[in-house]
């Protein structure tokens, strides 16, 4: 953890909100991981919890929001599962409600399946071990059932041996 800034005043919402506009404009953050920063940079709880109300008021922090888009990128390009997907919104301090709702929503718009057989079949051609490759794509947040499924349909791909 970075030490705190000695010239920051704890309780100056003005420098507060410029550092939290600073941080969502680089990315989009949930409110505890916004507040996690603000306090890192050494601001007061009172001033953090200030500026992230009215962040949300003006719809600048929206956590429902950041659930989606962090489940979308990390579906689409980082190729990561609902668990792992989970896993990471819960940690960064996102309402269950809100991460449900991102994955029901993006298993509705992208084929688990297809990102799964696509990610097999290139780790499969490096391994040639069907557990290794079960195992992977466990680890990268898959779930039981969609990495059966792919392993099944990749069987009887001609490219497939074992």
């Amino acid at each position: 953890m970075k030490k705190k800034n000695p010239k920051i005043d704890p309780f100056d919402e003005k420098a507060a909100e410029k550092a939290a506009l600073s941080l969502i404009k680089y990315r989009i953050r949930s409110e505890k991981e916004l507040f996690q920063r603000l306090k890192m940079k050494g601001f007061s709880e009172e001033t953090s919890l200030s500026i992230i109300e009215k962040f949300k008021d003006s719809g600048l922090l929206n956590d429902e929001l950041f659930a989606y888009l962090f489940s979308y990128d990390k579906l689409t390009l980082d190729k990561k599962g609902p668990m792992f997907i989970k896993n990471e919104l819960k940690r960064l301090g996102v309402e269950e409600k809100y991460i449900d709702k991102a994955l029901n929503k993006i298993s509705d718009e992208i084929d688990l399946h297809e990102i799964a057989t696509e990610i097999a079949r290139k780790y499969y051609t490096k391994t040639k071990d069907e557990l290794k490759t079960r195992k992977y794509l466990y680890r990268r947040g898959f779930e039981p059932d969609i990495i059966n499924c792919v392993i099944e349909d990749l069987r009887g791909d001609q490219n497939w041996e074992n």
